[in-house]
């Protein structure tokens, strides 16, 4: 037994584990980078078409929340989605959401989703590309099952994954957070875990456009 490997290896995950809870965001959505999130957008055109695209099918929607807003692509690039709704755009960077309230009349809040605590339920919610980064999975979608009354429009971009059992969280040590594959079979266990039945969410694939296979959840609340 080697044990200079075992309490490096102890040390490591130690460091990791500290890492995790007090260095977590140090990364470049952690800043109010517009022109990178305008990227990060262009560069995933398909799966931002899909998503314009159900907003607009879905006409008894009055009040939005998009969890993860950064910069405000959608809340400044295409405000015109959100005429005649109400629109909640939350972020953890607060340098991110000072940019968008000095670039957007819509209402902006800063905060850690899966710690707060949010009274109000919006028509629809949605993310994209805030699940494949955040320390806990299951409570994030928990947390947006939650303040959803009708829609919801969850994107993971990592791949999709409908064969892994439960989730897989790399914690990466040089740029301070979690890249995650999102378990297609987790999920679904976690959303019948909060109330809702087969027939009121899908979990399917979507591409984006350049030739990578994506994870979009819809939810649809009937009961």
């Amino acid at each position: 037994m080697d044990i200079s490997a075992i309490l490096k290896t102890v040390r490591r995950r130690l460091k990791e584990k500290i890492r995790g809870k007090t260095r977590y965001g140090n990364v470049e959505w952690k800043n109010a980078n517009f022109e990178w999130y305008s990227k990060i957008h262009d560069d995933n055109f398909l799966l931002h078409q899909d998503f314009m695209r159900y907003l607009k099918e879905r006409k008894d929607i009055k009040t939005v929340l998009e969890a993860g807003c950064g910069a405000g692509v959608y809340a400044i690039r295409h405000k015109d989605l959100f005429n005649g709704l109400s629109y909640t755009g939350l972020d953890i960077s607060n340098e991110a959401i000072e940019y968008c309230k000095k670039n957007s009349n819509f209402n902006f809040i800063c905060g850690d989703l899966i710690k707060m605590e949010i009274i109000e339920k919006y028509d629809l919610v949605y993310s994209h590309a805030v699940v494949d980064h955040v320390y806990d999975i299951d409570t994030f979608i928990s947390k947006l099952c939650s303040l959803c009354k009708k829609y919801a429009y969850i994107n993971a971009y990592r791949g999709y994954f409908p064969n892994l059992k439960n989730h897989k969280m790399t914690w990466r040590d040089d740029d301070g957070c979690y890249y995650n594959d999102v378990s297609t079979v987790q999920i679904r266990e976690v959303l019948i875990k909060n109330g809702l039945k087969e027939d009121e969410f899908v979990i399917r694939s979507q591409e984006n456009g350049l030739g990578i296979t994506q994870t979009v959840i819809e939810i649809t609340r009937k009961y």
